[in-house]
């Protein structure tokens, strides 16, 4: 019964390991103006070392954006203000985790400047979809494991080997 048990639990261990290392990472941040006024309408662009796409957002009224998705690694991110003006930007980021914000600052004369550091603040809302897969992952491991170490000490087993002994 012990070696069954221990079965199911380095299955579930392994499921749960395998889930967490497929969740993605996201950049996140505010873009701005050098005098703090936030940047609406701004396109965001990730892109890997070999210059493909892996993701894109346009800033919101406060000039935040997020982008999901992400593998670990170095990313070029681009910044296009879709303003005369003010120039765009762009920056490489080493992202080694689960999230990591990087901040643009926008202005007429120069290119924008992007900064790391901070955390990525969860914006009000519904869970997206990859939140509710990440839930859903999670839960059938916990669920796939709590039924097969219960499936394992009801007796459910045919462990002749080790037979249930009891001194009374």
């Amino acid at each position: 019964m012990r070696h069954l048990s221990s079965k199911m639990l380095t299955i579930v261990v392994s499921i749960g390991m395998l889930a967490g290392q497929s969740m993605a990472a996201t950049v996140c941040g505010v873009a701005a103006s050098a005098q703090g006024a936030p940047l609406a309408g701004a396109t965001i662009t990730v892109k890997d070392s070999a210059g493909k796409v892996l993701g894109t957002a346009t800033t919101g009224s406060k000039g935040e954006y997020s982008i999901d998705n992400l593998a670990n690694g170095t990313l070029d991110l681009f910044i296009d203000t879709g303003s005369p003006a003010f120039k765009g930007g762009s920056g490489v980021l080493n992202l080694a985790g689960a999230t990591q914000a990087v901040n643009w600052q926008v202005a007429d004369n120069t290119n924008a400047i992007a900064t790391q550091g901070g955390t990525c603040l969860d914006p009000p809302g519904p869970l997206t979809t990859a939140e509710w897969a990440s839930i859903g992952v999670l839960g059938l491991g916990v669920a796939a494991g709590g039924a097969a170490i219960g499936w394992a000490e009801s007796g459910n087993r045919t462990d002749t080997t080790h037979p249930i002994t009891s001194s009374f």
